[in-house]
């Protein structure tokens, strides 16, 4: 539960970095304007990348409880595996079913959801490493007297 905690703690973070730079692309590649559904439209995208991410964890903290392993890491570098694996799988079942030469809805579909998701992780590792390193911090000058 301590794993999970560390990543829902983090979740708000992660949805906010989503949002900001789906509005980013939606703007520079986009239409290149802003109004309130883009911003609706973008939060929306953001919590539901942040959901499935977070999901993915929850699924691979679960396998890695089952090895006996409990280490915050670990359940990310698998849960991220785990997401490259399904993806990898999408895409080739959906590749296999197309024309040749049509690059399609789906394909289009999958690799975006992907590449959304891409800000998630990257906030969720950030995190984790800013935390890492202040608690290394902390335990380091409580070792230290104060002079």
């Amino acid at each position: 539960m301590a794993i999970m905690r560390r990543f829902l703690v983090l979740a708000p973070a992660a949805v906010v970095v989503g949002a900001v730079v789906f509005l980013a692309l939606h703007v520079f590649a986009g239409s290149g304007q802003l109004g309130l559904l883009e911003l609706g439209l973008g939060l929306l995208i953001a919590l539901l990348a942040t959901a499935t991410v977070l999901a993915v964890i929850l699924v691979a903290t679960g396998l890695l409880r089952l090895a006996g392993i409990r280490s915050t890491w670990a359940a990310l570098g698998l849960a991220f595996g785990l997401a490259v694996v399904v993806v990898g799988i999408s895409y080739a079942g959906i590749a296999a079913s197309m024309q040749p030469g049509n690059p399609g809805f789906d394909t289009s579909l999958l690799l975006t959801a992907a590449g959304v998701q891409l800000p998630t992780w990257l906030t969720f590792a950030v995190g984790l490493l800013v935390g890492d390193l202040r608690s290394r911090t902390v335990r380091g000058s409580a070792a230290v007297p104060a002079t």
